[in-house]
């Protein structure tokens, strides 16, 4: 998994919602197993990442037996809206045209993935109206 950076979360505990929300819900037990496959690491580690993503607003959990599963209360695109959002005004003061053409300026595009961005704006446009 490559490491993802999101607003206010550190590398380990983006890595961590990143499998919760693959998974849909986990136990620490879980994520230890998952991250232990690429390095080594600690349950209490995992714990208490997991504990602060709680107190963040990130996760919520349960009692099942002696063991907590943690569900996110954020989905993957409100946590990436949000990233664009803060991007959009740091890089770009807020200014989306700015971003859209650095965008289209960054990589030769395809006709295809053009005419993709297209539709996807025409539909913006239909859904305002």
């Amino acid at each position: 998994m490559r490491r993802r950076t999101l607003p206010g979360l550190g590398s380990l505990q983006a890595e961590v919602m990143e499998i919760v929300w693959q998974r849909g819900e986990a136990t620490v037990a879980y994520v230890v197993e998952q991250l232990g496959r690429r390095r080594a690491i600690t349950y209490t580690t995992v714990l208490v990442a997991m504990q602060k993503l709680e107190k963040k607003g990130w996760l919520a959990h349960r009692s099942e037996g002696r063991a907590y599963v943690y569900t996110p209360l954020r989905t993957r695109e409100t946590a990436q809206a949000g990233l664009l959002g803060d991007l959009l005004d740091a890089a770009f003061g807020g200014d989306p045209k700015l971003l859209v053409s650095q965008l289209l300026d960054a990589r030769a595009w395809s006709e295809d993935q053009l005419a993709q961005m297209r539709k996807l704006i025409d539909l913006r446009r239909r859904d305002k109206r």
